[in-house]
C-alpha cells in the first residue's frame, strides 16, 4: 500500500521553529512571519518561515518595533529596497546575526532547544559536489527573493481577513518498544545511547526543532541522524499520528538525511527491501 505523508501545514512549519525554550522575541517574530504568509501558503519551501523570521527579528530590533507592528507594506518596502549582489547579502547576514544574538535568539550553542542551527542551515555555504567549485550560496539568498515576490502585494487589508495561524503542538514524544533504525540505502544503524550505549527501548523527545533520544535509563542522545520531518515521515509509514505523544510497537523506520524526506524507509533498495520486509 502507498502511503502519502499528510502535507506540511503552515502550523506545522510554525512548531518546529518554536523549541519550549524560545525567547518571546523569537516567538513574535515567528508568529508575524506566518501571518503573512499565510494567504499565500502553499506548501512553500519551510526556509521561507525561517527566513522572514530573521527578518521581522532584525527590522523590529533597527526600527525598535515589535514584530506584531511592522505592516505588510512595511515589510514590502523593506525587501524592496534590498541588493542582491553577493556583498550587499553578506551585509544583510551579519545585521541579522547581530540583531537576534543582542536579543539573546543567537549565541546560545547547537543544543536541543537552541536556535543557532535554524541560522547555520539559513546563513552558511553548502559543499559543492566538485572540489573546483565555490559551492552553494546560502538559503537565505533565494529565499529573500521569494518573499519579495509573495510579500510585494500584501496589504494590512487584506491579512484582517486571513486568521493568524498557531503553532501545532511542538513538544512531544514518541515511545518505542524496541529500536529506532535510521535506514538508507546501503544501511540500517540503530541509536545508541551515547552514555551507556544502550539501543533497546526508549523515546524520542521533539521540542521544536530538535529531536532527543531518551534511553530506558534516563540519558540523553542528540544526534543530526535524527530530524523532526523525517520522525513524522517514519510514523506515517508506521500508520500512526504525528505532533502528539505515541507509542511504537517494534522498531521505527527513520530514513537517512540523504534520502528525499518522504521516503518509505522499506523501498529505498533492494537491500532494504528485502531486511525490512
Amino acid at each position: 500500500m502507498t502511503v502519502v505523508p499528510p502535507p506540511r501545514t503552515l502550523p506545522d512549519e510554525m512548531a518546529l521553529l518554536l523549541p519550549s525554550t524560545a525567547p518571546d522575541l523569537w516567538r513574535a517574530a515567528v508568529e508575524r512571519a506566518a501571518h503573512l504568509l499565510a494567504p499565500s501558503w502553499q506548501e512553500h519551501p519551510s526556509l521561507d518561515l525561517t527566513a522572514l523570521s530573521f527578518l521581522l527579528l532584525m527590522w523590529s530590533a533597527e526600527r525598535e518595533q515589535s514584530p506584531a507592528s511592522l505592516s505588510a507594506e512595511a515589510v514590502a518596502e523593506e525587501l524592496s529596497v534590498q541588493g542582491e549582489q553577493p556583498q550587499e547579502l553578506r551585509d544583510l547576514s551579519r545585521r541579522i546575526e547581530a540583531a537576534a544574538t543582542d536579543a539573546g535568539v543567537l549565541g546560545r550553542g547547537y543544543g536541543p532547544g537552541t536556535l543557532d542551527p535554524l541560522w547555520a542551515d539559513l546563513s552558511c555555504w553548502s559543499e559543492a559536489s566538485d572540489d573546483e567549485a565555490e559551492g552553494h550560496p546560502p538559503a537565505l539568498w533565494a529565499a529573500v527573493g521569494r518573499l519579495r515576490d509573495v510579500i510585494s502585494g500584501l496589504t494590512e487589508a487584506a491579512l484582517r481577513h486571513a486568521s493568524p495561524p498557531h503553532p501545532s503542538l511542538g513538544t512531544w514524544t514518541v515511545s518505542v518498544s524496541h529500536r529506532v533504525r535510521v535506514v538508507s540505502p546501503a544501511a540500517i544503524l540503530s541509536i545508541t545511547c551515547t552514555t551507556c550505549g544502550s539501543r533497546e527501548g526508549g523515546e524520542l523527545h521533539i521540542d521544536g526543532p530538535a529531536v532527543a533520544f531518551v534511553c530506558t535509563h534516563g540519558h540523553d542522545t542528540t544526534t543530526r541522524r535524527l530530524e523532526v520531518q523525517r520522525v513524522r515521515n517514519a510514523l506515517a509509514h508506521a500508520g500512526l499520528p504525528a505532533g502528539a505523544d505515541v507509542s511504537v510497537e517494534g522498531d521505527l523506520h527513520v530514513t537517512h538525511r540523504d534520502c528525499h524526506a518522504q521516503s518509505d524507509p522499506r523501498h529505498l533498495s533492494r537491500f532494504t527491501a528485502a531486511v525490512l520486509a
